[in-house]
């Protein structure tokens, strides 16, 4: 049995449920309620098969998993939590940099922002030359990129009758393919036949290597002047720059166009505003529905284990008979927050429905920890927990003898005999 037990348990004791590890009183109420049970269960024989085995550690730890569930559903505070909402998002969008509750911001709070500039790196924009005609002479070109603390030295080559588009296309990739920090690229007019090469510091602000200059340091003997002079590589269009904004009136700058405020709100900046724009809490639902399905996944995992085992254990039906009927009789709430079940006592959920619940409130009704169906459940699922050889198939020798003493027809692993191996890795 206990090779069987641990097979089964691979897979879970490295990641020993939340809520099923347990204070010394919790173990003290778990035994109580062990002989409690265990007082008015029938004396049976069992075939310990490998099957049966099998099923009794599938249907618990299906149980177990769905508690864990359960239970975080009513200590996690997901319907206060928070998010943030930009009245535009265009140009300025908004996010929490950490979670946050409602409650964790002041009474109507609210951040308006206004953006003067965008963070930029320097740039500078060549000259336009006719695409099909060749610019420069064959031969061999140097020139250099310098930034505040860095020089690079390059060679570049020139093959006889080179057209200007050809030469701006390589040099642009040879350019980008040193990984020094700039962006080159090739601006083509179709119709007019004339192209430019443009750089542009990836990094922005004026710090770092969001300045530079370029200039030739040497040409062939029969090039009137150097490449960087003839493409215009050195014309500045326009200079690095930091981000300038305010937020409710407090001025502020930064190299990046992705700033925190206040360790609070982590803003990107996308355009120059007319007006300024509003930021402000709102709650956050997307963790209702997240909690929500994994609630409805791991509660349809517990009726696929007592569906996997039913042609073998036909005491199995009794599981699923105990889940069904517990499901309909809350069916009115659940399905107020989109839980339903299907024909096969699978639970589905519906994310509009969730989306309407949590603005309502009804999702708060259902979820909260006094909740009666998820206290019903827990009931179930205890009882789950304790005794799954209720769902295995086994012949019944005698009932205990209401009359004797508790003690003499009371033994605390008669109920289950799984029970206190099952608890040990949780403990």
């Amino acid at each position: 049995m206990l090779n069987v037990y641990n097979y089964y348990m691979q897979d879970y004791v490295s990641r020993s449920p939340r809520y099923s590890t347990h204070k010394r009183r919790e173990l003290r109420d778990i035994y109580k309620n062990i002989v409690k049970m265990s007082a008015s269960e029938p004396l049976y024989k069992i075939d310990l098969s490998e099957k049966k085995q099998a099923c009794a550690l599938s249907i618990k730890e299906s149980a177990l998993s769905l508690k864990d569930v359960s239970h975080k559903l009513q200590d996690t505070p997901m319907l206060n939590s928070a998010g943030v909402v930009s009245s535009s998002p265009e140009s300025v969008h908004a996010s929490l940099l950490h979670r946050m509750d409602l409650s964790d911001f002041p009474e109507n709070a609210q951040y308006d922002i206004e953006v003067s500039a965008l963070a930029s790196g320097q740039r500078n924009i060549g000259y336009l030359l006719p695409s099909e005609k060749a610019p420069l002479p064959e031969g061999s070109y140097s020139f250099l990129i310098g930034f505040e603390q860095e020089q690079y030295s390059f060679r570049f080559n020139v093959a006889p009758d080179s057209s200007a588009f050809d030469l701006q296309s390589k040099l642009a990739d040879f350019i980008k393919k040193t990984g020094i920090g700039l962006d080159a690229q090739v601006a083509f007019h179709k119709e007019l036949g004339i192209s430019r090469l443009e750089l542009s510091a990836t990094q922005t602000g004026i710090y770092g290597k969001s300045s530079f200059f370029i200039k030739d340091t040497e040409k062939p003997e029969n090039a009137e002047a150097g490449l960087v002079e003839v493409f215009g590589l050195d014309q500045e269009s326009s200079p690095a720059q930091n981000a300038k904004y305010s937020v409710n009136g407090v001025s502020f700058e930064s190299p990046e166009n992705t700033v925190s405020y206040q360790d609070t709100l982590l803003l990107s900046l996308r355009s120059v505003t007319d007006t300024p724009v509003s930021v402000r809490p709102i709650p956050d639902h997307s963790g209702v529905y997240d909690a929500l399905e994994e609630f409805t996944v791991n509660y349809n995992r517990l009726v696929q284990a007592g569906k996997t085992t039913l042609e073998e254990n036909k005491g199995s039906a009794f599981l699923l008979r105990g889940l069904s009927h517990l499901v309909a009789s809350h069916y009115s709430s659940l399905s107020s927050v989109g839980i339903t079940a299907d024909e096969e006592g699978y639970l589905t959920l519906d994310p509009e429905k969730v989306g309407q619940a949590t603005i309502s409130g009804d999702a708060e009704f259902v979820l909260r920890s006094d909740s009666s169906f998820l206290k019903a459940l827990d009931s179930r699922l205890e009882s789950i927990i304790l005794n799954p050889m209720r769902f295995v198939d086994k012949k019944l020798v005698a009932y205990p003898d209401p009359s004797a003493p508790l003690s003499e027809r009371t033994s605390p692993y008669t109920t289950s005999i799984y029970t206190g191996m099952l608890f040990n890795n949780y403990c």
